[in-house]
């Protein structure tokens, strides 16, 4: 059931941040052709439209990319901010790459797969890669990890000759309550911010970064005030930016904690509910 908060008059939106999986996305991972036309009337009119996604930037797929005007996205959770036209990164906040080293040796204390985005790629160890089946991922989200993981045999060696920041590193876990206690006990380690995004995974982050950090930064870049910024979500690493922006948009789907900090709670990802909750609070000519 569609929840409002307060009324949903129409507003000054300017830019509009979308989460992709279980939001924007169906749970087929498409993107439905009235969304598409919903997002294309907000470019026409104006409003800057973008994915703000855990994905790494290879994981982002091209028929959100190639949107005629989509000219940023926000990816790891916000640890990258990239300018789709030339490529470079107009905002980052990672992880140093020896501290991601030092991550690395604290995760080897739980049973779980990990890897790094770095460089706008995923990087896995051939001994997760070629064990997926172990960790219980759903098949999308297996197909999603193969296409956007390059193999490597020793990800610390990887990090130690490119010495890239790490955006964000990625679990799975093949036993809830293993992965319910290393979210506590991860947690409670300063320098990092753990998440997640689906029910079997963990997310960690330099410990400021997330989706409505990077909406801000954008918006500064872009001059446009968070009051008139949208962002849409269901998950826990959407929580920041539906917190921050001056529209925060829950999906009906979405984890409670998201939907208690949201503005306006929608329909359903498989319902059209970002295109649903976009006409609500914007004047569009469709």
């Amino acid at each position: 059931m569609v929840m409002e908060k307060q009324q949903t008059e129409k507003k000054n939106i300017r830019l509009i941040g979308l989460d992709l999986d279980g939001t924007t996305l169906t749970s087929q991972k498409e993107l439905t052709p009235h969304t598409k036309k919903v997002l294309e009337a907000c470019i026409r009119q104006g409003i800057e439209v973008l994915p703000a996604t855990g994905r790494v930037w290879s994981g982002i797929p091209k028929y959100m990319t190639d949107i005629e005007g989509v000219r940023y996205i926000i990816s790891s959770n916000g640890a990258s901010v990239v300018e789709l036209d030339t490529g470079k990164a107009v905002y980052t906040n990672g992880i140093p790459w020896e501290r991601a080293l030092e991550i690395f040796d604290i995760l080897e204390e739980y049973d779980t797969f990990y890897d790094a985005y770095a460089l706008g790629n995923g990087w896995c160890e051939g001994r997760f890669f070629d064990n997926l089946e172990k960790y219980k991922i759903e098949p999308l989200i297996e197909q999603l990890v193969r296409k956007s993981r390059t193999r490597v045999e020793d990800l610390r060696e990887w990090l130690r000759e490119h010495q890239a920041p790490v955006e964000k590193i990625n679990m799975f876990f093949s036993d809830v309550e293993k992965r319910q206690r290393a979210y506590e006990e991860l947690s409670l380690i300063p320098d990092i911010a753990v998440t997640c995004s689906l029910v079997n995974n963990l997310e960690i982050n330099h410990g400021t970064c997330n989706k409505g950090d990077a909406l801000f930064n954008l918006g500064k870049l872009l001059h446009i005030p968070m009051e008139q910024i949208m962002a849409c979500g269901d998950g826990n690493n959407d929580l920041e930016m539906i917190r921050r922006a001056g529209v925060g948009v829950a999906m009906e789907n979405g984890e409670e904690i998201v939907k208690q900090a949201a503005d306006f709670v929608t329909k359903t990802n498989d319902e059209e509910g970002v295109a649903f909750a976009i006409e609500k609070f914007c004047s569009l000519e469709i």
